[in-house]
């Protein structure tokens, strides 16, 4: 396999924290595996591509600063390079961290799968630090969200930061899979050759975010029992506080003075000189905030020191050790903690279950080849999901011989993916279904539409081409005019033709099935209330009898208008249900955004019962329940049997309170 790993973040040059050591340790432990690994990085002085320790690194140089433009230019060239590796097919897959969205120009030139790891994203790191960015600050959020929403694989270091992720982007939990980090073995380990001092250590940056403020004023209370304590702080100084002052300035006007030279501020070293600093202390302190998966508590882990860590972090599952999690943001409690672990080094200077833990847990060969698993089916997944020209030639073959030139992804949904195909001569439209069709239903209504003289835009294929376990339609291409009015008169004639069939009506019987289902169910996070409106609506409902074929998708954007002609496309959702049921889906889909459209709709039920004037109000009203019902219904299901999550981002596009506020008002 071969891996390209994107940040800007590589020992030794460019060591700024957690970041690059999870990149060296996977990137080294990669190649071990047989792996070919890239790894695209920020140099600080030049622009350099070596070999080390297997691992191919491109060093980009641009001069680094905190504006929008040094932002930009520095992500653009990594898109240069990006492209440059995956033209010359020397890359199978992508992965960057969540900071600074560093593949996001590369996007749209993107071909092979992208891998987003979770980190610390800008927009939760903000809540805790003070920091605005400057003028850079929103497009590196907008930059963040698109990318980790357009990733193949979302993958996360610990349950605590997936669980801010989800509420935070509104992310789909299914869509982000839990790996914790590798420990670097190598560098730290328990070296009982190094005498042990009378000191605590603290490793990481100074900063708010860190709980460096909560641990001086901590300080105070221990060093007023314990007066001779030694404490170590390693990383480097930032004015990320509050008071947007020197960290090491700040903690020193809270300890108190008379504390100030058992203060001893290391500044940051290089990673392979932390070892012996930690060998050489009796406890680690952690006092985060919030912390995702610090790699400083591994390698203090590593050591056999005893850890004090915040609640508020992925220490919580690494540690597994409730004695060491103190109460996030509690001087007391965090004082209280350090002190007990501080005691009990003095009589067991070595805590092995931590060392253990390390071992079987975070052993990095484990971690890395569950990497590599995930890595493997995100490819399988993304070649299924993406073609390319050969594919496509295979699916037009016998509708062309023309030379394909472009190939353009539209958009589509869910349910099905849209390319537009430019060849010599013509272009076509070819849409890949993701989940099974009845063809047939389909076939049944566009020669009943162009019975009555009603445009369609059906398949060039005489039957669905199946390659490679799916399916495909090949279309011609239509120019849609710019007008997006449509005639309801045309609308009507849609809806009234004669579409009566003998056979079962689908749509009642995946509405009973939902139902049934659905009764006497609490849904997760779902009004209780709400569910049963619905299923009460439901069950006192009365359709007009017998079965329609319907198209069941009848919206703005499924009409298209060329030169003065109506043409009627997406019959992917072609259904058997009752009588008017495409009128309820133009009601709800063209003449309601907030509210109803009452004059468009009076107009339309008007000229609906001139060609049928048996129809009553009661049953414009009873379809246009009933379709939300049946919205509503399988939205419930599907959120029940862990589908989809009706609270989730993606389906807040079509929110599902949108729809029971409708049905509330009829």
């Amino acid at each position: 396999m071969r891996v390209c790993l994107v940040s800007e973040e590589y020992p030794e040059e460019t060591n700024f924290g957690g970041i690059a050591t999870y990149q060296k340790n996977v990137a080294e432990e990669l190649v071990k595996k047989g792996c070919t690994v890239y790894v695209i990085c920020r140099g600080l002085k030049n622009n350099q591509e070596y070999t080390e320790n297997g691992v191919n690194i491109i060093r980009i140089y641009v001069p680094r600063n905190n504006t929008l433009d040094g932002y930009i230019n520095y992500r653009k060239e990594v898109a240069k390079k990006l492209l440059q590796l995956q033209e010359n097919n020397l890359i199978d897959i992508i992965e960057t961290p969540d900071w600074g969205a560093e593949t996001y120009f590369f996007e749209k030139k993107r071909h092979i799968p992208l891998v987003v790891r979770l980190h610390t994203p800008l927009k939760i790191w903000l809540k805790y630090n003070k920091n605005n960015f400057g003028n850079a600050k929103k497009k590196l959020l907008k930059w963040e969200n698109k990318m980790i929403k357009s990733a193949d694989l979302i993958t996360c270091c610990s349950n605590a930061l997936k669980r801010k992720i989800v509420y935070n982007f509104q992310i789909n939990p299914n869509r982000i899979k839990v790996t914790p980090n590798p420990a670097d073995l190598n560098n730290f380990y328990c070296d009982k050759t190094i005498k042990k001092e009378n000191k605590i250590i603290y490793v990481g940056s100074l900063e708010q975010r860190k709980g460096v403020v909560i641990l001086a004023k901590a300080l105070n209370i221990l060093l007023l029992k314990y007066p001779d304590l030694k404490i170590d702080f390693i990383g480097k100084d930032t004015n990320r506080n509050k008071k947007n002052i020197s960290m090491i300035q700040y903690i020193k006007q809270i300890v108190k003075e008379k504390y100030h030279s058992n203060l001893n501020f290391v500044g940051q070293i290089p990673n392979n000189c932390i070892n012996k600093y930690l060998n050489s202390s009796l406890v680690a302190v952690f006092p985060s905030l919030f912390d995702n998966f610090p790699y400083v508590v591994l390698e203090a882990m590593a050591c056999g020191l005893h850890i004090v860590g915040s609640k508020n972090s992925g220490m919580v599952e690494m540690l597994f050790d409730q004695s060491a999690i103190y109460n996030t943001g509690s001087v007391k409690d965090l004082a209280r903690k350090i002190e007990n672990k501080y005691l009990l080094s003095l009589t067991d200077n070595y805590n092995i279950a931590n060392i253990n833990r390390v071992k079987e847990y975070y052993n990095t060969s484990n971690v890395c080849e569950n990497i590599l698993i995930d890595y493997r089916k995100t490819i399988n997944t993304y070649q299924e999901k993406n073609i390319n020209k050969n594919d496509f030639a295979y699916i037009l073959n016998g509708i062309t011989f023309s030379t394909i030139k472009k190939i353009q992804r539209e958009n589509g949904g869910v349910a099905n993916i849209v390319y537009r195909i430019k060849t010599e001569d013509r272009i076509f439209i070819v849409k890949k279904y993701n989940y099974d069709y009845n063809f047939k239903f389909a076939d049944m209504l566009y020669n009943l539409y162009i019975k009555n003289n009603i445009r369609v835009v059906k398949p060039i294929n005489k039957n669905p081409i199946k390659y490679k376990n799916n399916f495909y339609n090949v279309f011609p291409y239509i120019k849609k005019d710019f007008n997006k009015r449509v005639d309801i008169k045309y609308l009507c004639k849609l809806i009234t033709i004669d579409r009566l069939v003998n056979l079962d009506d689908i749509l009642l019987q995946k509405c009973d099935f939902y139902y049934e289902n659905l009764v006497n169910k609490s849904l997760n996070n779902i009004p209780k209330e709400q569910v049963n409106f619905v299923l009460e609506t439901y069950k006192k409902l009365n359709v007009m009898n017998g079965s329609f074929i319907n198209h069941g998708d009848i919206q703005l954007s499924n009409i298209l208008k060329n030169k003065n002609n109506y043409y009627l496309i997406d019959f992917d959702e072609t259904t058997i249900g009752p009588y008017l049921y495409d009128y309820a889906v133009i009601v709800i889909k063209m003449f309601t955004k907030r509210n109803f459209n009452k004059k468009k709709i009076n107009h339309l039920q008007k000229l609906i019962q001139e060609n049928n004037d048996k129809i009553t109000k009661e049953e414009f009203l009873n379809i246009t329940k009933f379709y939300l019902c049946k919205i509503l219904l399988e939205k419930f299901y599907l959120h029940n049997i862990n589908k989809i999550d009706l609270l989730s981002h993606q389906q807040r596009k079509d929110f599902y309170l949108r729809y029971y506020e409708l049905l509330k008002r009829i």
